[in-house]
């Protein structure tokens, strides 16, 4: 029987409780700049997401000098105690405060970003992120081991991932009133390789779950995998968490549903969200840049309010995903598969218009040799419901019909009468959460993934029927097989 796999991050919760609690240093940089030789106290604490600075410079200067540039925060410098040696990068400082009026020695602001001098970030090292979530069971979704960390134990939730020959473990841990996400690589990587897959990972999240957490993270760096002594540490601050609990696979949901239809419950593991899967989509959005583009559309439009903003930025997602999967593969797209004839029809109808080319405008004549050369290619309609028979998803009506709405989403206009927009809010929203979902099939397919997606639409409708108790029928299934 194979042994689980023992984690343990009581050093790190230590060392994130205890970090640059009100710590004064002394700043070592270029002479030029007025901040060289200055005091500087650092204070982080638990419920911010930055570091506040005081710093007392050696004289004071004019409100005029008292720009990042000319102080010297937009290079990177270092800072020194008794204790501790640090690096602030350059452009980490995210807010400068002095007196406005007069000449002063005193500046407040707020850095994003801090490490270790001894931090490895330019060479190879094994590598742990720490970051707070608000979710005790956020890994539950995914096909994962057993494992235990410190003295509680986890029956499910610890993802093993292989990401350019490097093996990744992700796993949850609650401690007091945090729930930690913990990322870590068990072989030696580059620190710009690991931050990539952490983002990327946290972005892959946040497209399943509905939830990108951000904030800030800590990195600490090991001699080796067994993680027992941290070397060094790594602080950034980051954008704004985006949680809208608008997830797109929920396995235990899904295992209710599914005996609700056939009384035959499958088992939970089979319908867990599959690491391999999980590991190719990382692995695409490295390579491409449109699929990322793409979740980032439904990532940000998940954290608007508005309806109307969320179907146009949904339907901006569509339009880049569909792109890529046509730019893939062209022939499957190609309205007419009969290539031989059709260019032999090409010349002719090219060889016709230039014989009569005098009696066309300039613009017209191109106008027609344009035309006639991309004869072969699909009207945007077309290509959207192709992208869907590629892979195989026989769309129900009333989802196809959703697709010709594009266009009027796209030049600021709604599937309703122009004045009834106020009243049709609610509409609006299940069309949001279709077009997500629809998004939300390609890049799952893109992926080869196979298994369940939820239909957040059939959810609010069916929210509403049971709160509000209304009489609704609801058309639509609340998940979807692809």
């Amino acid at each position: 029987m194979k042994e689980k796999p023992q984690k343990n991050i009581d050093n790190e919760i230590r060392e994130i409780d205890c970090f640059l609690l009100n710590e004064t240093f002394s700043v070592v940089h270029k002479e030029i700049f007025p901040i060289n030789k200055s005091k500087i106290t650092l204070s982080k604490f638990p419920n911010n997401n930055f570091i506040y600075f005081d710093i007392e410079l050696t004289s004071k200067i004019e409100p005029i000098g008292v720009t990042f540039k000319r102080l010297g925060f937009n290079e990177i410098f270092k800072i020194i105690s008794k204790e501790h040696a640090y690096i602030i990068p350059s452009k980490s400082t995210t807010q400068l405060t002095g007196k406005k009026y007069v000449s002063s020695e005193k500046l407040t602001g707020k850095l994003g970003s801090v490490y270790s001098e001894k931090f490895p970030v330019e060479s190879n090292s094994i590598f742990r992120l720490l970051i707070n979530i608000g979710q005790e069971s956020f890994t539950t979704n995914f096909f994962g081991k057993e494992y235990s960390c410190g003295q509680t134990h986890y029956g499910l939730g610890l993802i093993s991932i292989v990401v350019d020959e490097t093996q990744y473990h992700i796993y949850r841990h609650h401690n007091g009133d945090f729930n930690y996400l913990i990322i870590e690589c068990l072989n030696q990587t580059d620190f710009s390789a690991f931050k990539k897959v952490n983002e990327l990972l946290l972005k892959s999240f946040g497209f399943l779950t509905g939830n990108w957490y951000q904030n800030e993270y800590f990195i600490f760096s090991y001699k080796t995998s067994n993680f027992e002594t941290i070397e060094s540490i790594y602080y950034e601050s980051l954008g704004n968490s985006i949680v809208s609990n608008q997830e797109i696979i929920n396995p235990s949901e899904f295992r209710v549903f599914m005996q609700s239809k056939t009384s035959d419950r499958p088992i939970l593991t089979s319908i867990l969200f599959p690491e391999n899967t999980l590991a190719e989509l990382i692995k695409l959005l490295k390579l491409k840049p449109e699929l990322e583009r793409t979740i980032d559309l439904l990532i940000e439009g998940n954290g608007i309010n508005s309806p109307l903003i969320k179907c146009s930025i949904f339907h901006v997602a569509l339009e880049t995903i569909v792109g890529l999967i046509n730019t893939e593969n062209k022939k499957f797209f190609k309205p007419i598969k009969n290539s031989k004839t059709l260019n032999k029809l090409k010349e002719e109808l090219i060889e016709l218009v230039q014989s009569k080319k005098e009696e066309f405008r300039s613009i017209e004549f191109d106008s027609i040799v344009k035309k006639i050369t991309y004869i072969n290619t699909p009207f945007n309609k077309d290509k959207f419901l192709l992208a869907f028979e590629l892979y195989q998803i026989e769309l129900p009506k009333r989802l196809k019909d959703l697709l010709n709405n594009r266009n009027k989403f796209l030049h600021g206009k709604t599937p309703f009468k122009e004045g009834l927009l106020k009243t049709k809010l609610i509409e609006l929203n299940l069309e949001s959460d279709r077009i997500q979902m629809l998004v939300s099939i390609l890049i799952l397919k893109y992926c080869n993934y196979k298994g369940h997606i939820k239909n957040q639409a059939a959810y609010r409708l069916a929210e509403s029927k049971h709160i509000e108790e209304k009489e609704i029928e609801i058309i639509e299934s609340m998940f979807y097989k692809i």
